[in-house]
């Protein structure tokens, strides 16, 4: 039975089975409405819903506020599920099961035997342009030493470029002078939708249209991947009523298409003449069909070489990219007399959208800032240059934590975040007098290791946690207060820590925080935020044994070092990957 495992809950029980046996879920905050409850205050009143159509099972979003997302792409639209589907609704990770979906038998061997073609009928001639190319050998073998000079002459100049635009104007003038019947030649190219383009084209003598082919004629070879002759294209009737011939007042007509060496249409060459005298013999077409073969090659070559440059093109701006993105980032920890600071970037790509920075701030405050941008890559790295600058000004223009978030909150909204949002928590450090103040929105709560006790906690409620950036104009945020003790330490961390998975499935989840956030009680008596930190991203990095990370990961601890404890080590640098 088709059935949904809770993954991942702050608080929750992770394991949970919810069976799917109806045709109606929807998943929400409103115990009355909905049939699947998280009673979570980021959760929208009615947030998603599955339905069933046919035993199939589908999910959709409700117009939520925080969105809901299908193994870490948003919805937009009504999506099937598959077997291991991850839904992500706010902090709450279900996994969508479904044994009854099985691998499908292989398909029989005689099942995969292609039906010959059949024999095309009206007055065309055809040559199959894949599968059983016309052999050039054999043609060469009863073709006149002029036939053989021509072709050798296509080939040497189809190998002295690579770039695409002359490669393509050589082919077509060179097939102007072998083809001395025809009076036009088109060399056209399919784009990424399938429409045929003329790239280059020749005419014999001046008033001869260059830019309007038969669209007709070259989709008919394209379709059948065939090379075509008629002798007379205008009372042709394998070609139908095309109005393109009588315009263009085509006569004979010889159109072979481009095939790449793995049966891909990438074009065709069209050759045509409006003389009744002049008219393709099957010799022509054969010639052509090699011809074409060679410039097929050709321009695969050439488009793979365009690929190549620009995969480089990107790779230099993607590296340009990441190294202003973590210039963003602080180059080194805050020196504070009695605390210690560790932090750690790693993105799931080259760019990431994490961020987190250290702000001075007036009167020897110290404001520690953690986010996490909806998305990843470029889009997520704009967002995370447009946030550093934006926090740093509402930080320095409020004193007061809460009004900063507010005024960071509104000028994110009128900056145009789109349907993106952003979470953030800024934590004001005050050492003269020991004391925290936390504002979060929408992110998960920093965790609270408190050295008295032992007890680890949230330093901030749920009930206390704002909206995410960029979901509510004028949203008023709270900011709570905490007194940090001797040997105190606060862990601050995006998603990327809790939800990295390991081959099996499991993640490494909040458990994971909280077991490394704890004294190495056969080394230390207190933990340094130091050696928590690089033990916690290390801890991350088996727990995954290789998996590649699927989300950014950001991390800071810090904390208050006990009189006459001096920090673990004398790391100078934060850490990035």
């Amino acid at each position: 039975m088709p059935s949904l495992v809770l993954r991942k809950s702050p608080g929750g029980a992770p394991g949970e089975t919810i069976a799917l046996d109806g045709d109606m879920y929807v998943i929400g905050r409103d115990a009355d409405t909905c049939q699947i409850v998280i009673p979570h205050h980021a959760v929208s009143r009615r947030h998603a819903q599955i339905t069933r159509t046919n035993g199939q099972y589908f999910l959709e979003d409700l117009r939520s506020r925080n969105n809901t997302f299908l193994n870490n792409k948003q919805v937009t639209t009504r999506t099937a599920l598959k077997p291991a589907d991850r839904i992500k609704i706010c902090d709450f990770l279900f996994e969508y099961q479904d044994e009854r979906i099985k691998e499908p038998p292989p398909i029989p061997e005689w099942m995969k035997k292609e039906k010959e073609d059949e024999e095309d009928p009206g007055g065309m001639t055809t040559i199959e342009a894949t599968g059983s190319r016309v052999n050039a050998q054999n043609y060469l073998d009863t073709q006149s030493t002029d036939r053989l000079k021509a072709l050798l002459a296509i080939s040497t100049s189809l190998s002295r470029t690579l770039e695409l635009d002359p490669l393509l104007e050589q082919i077509t003038e060179t097939l102007l002078k072998e083809f001395r019947q025809a009076d036009r030649v088109f060399l056209i190219l399919l784009d990424e939708s399938g429409k045929a383009i003329p790239k280059a084209t020749k005419a014999r003598r001046p008033g001869l249209d260059e830019t309007r082919f038969s669209r007709t004629i070259v989709k008919k070879a394209v379709d059948s991947l065939k090379s075509y002759l008629s002798e007379d294209a205008s009372s042709d009737a394998s070609l139908g009523p095309a109005a393109s011939i009588a315009e263009f007042r085509i006569r004979s007509v010889m159109c072979v298409p481009l095939v790449s060496p793995e049966g891909k249409a990438l074009g065709a060459i069209q050759m045509d003449t409006q003389d009744r005298a002049k008219k393709f013999q099957p010799d022509d077409l054969n010639l052509l069909t090699i011809v074409a073969n060679l410039a097929a090659v050709a321009v695969e070559k050439a488009n793979l070489l365009v690929a190549m440059l620009n995969r480089e093109k990107e790779r230099k701006e993607i590296e340009l990219a990441r190294a202003v993105q973590l210039g963003f980032l602080p180059q080194s920890f805050p020196e504070v007399a009695e605390y210690e600071f560790y932090s750690h970037y790693s993105p799931a790509q080259s760019i990431g959208g994490d961020y987190y920075d250290y702000i001075h701030l007036p009167n020897g405050r110290l404001a520690i800032v953690i986010g996490d941008v909806a998305g990843k890559g470029v889009p997520a790295a704009l967002l995370v240059a447009k946030l550093s600058s934006e926090v740093r000004y509402c930080l320095l223009t409020e004193v007061e934590p809460a009004k900063a978030m507010q005024l960071l909150n509104d000028q994110m909204i009128r900056g145009g975040l789109g349907d993106r949002f952003v979470t953030l928590t800024t934590v004001i450090l005050d050492p003269k007098k020991h004391t925290l103040a936390i504002v979060n929105a929408g992110h998960m709560a920093p965790r609270l290791l408190c050295a008295a006790s032992g007890e680890l906690s949230d330093a901030i409620s749920n009930e206390k946690t704002g909206l995410p950036l960029g979901v509510m104009p004028e949203f008023e945020y709270e900011s709570v207060a905490l007194n940090l003790e001797p040997g105190d330490m606060l862990t601050i961390f995006t998603d990327g820590v809790t939800d990295s998975m390991n081959p099996a499935g499991e993640l490494f989840g909040s458990e994971g925080v909280d077991r490394f956030m704890a004294p190495d009680d056969a080394t230390e008596a207190i933990a340094f935020p130091k050696r928590v930190g690089e033990r916690m991203v290390q801890a991350v990095r088996r727990h995954a044994n290789g998996r590649p990370q699927n989300d950014d990961i950001a991390l800071i601890c810090f904390g208050r070092l006990p009189p006459g404890a001096g920090p673990s080590t004398a790391a100078r640098g934060t850490q990035k990957d």
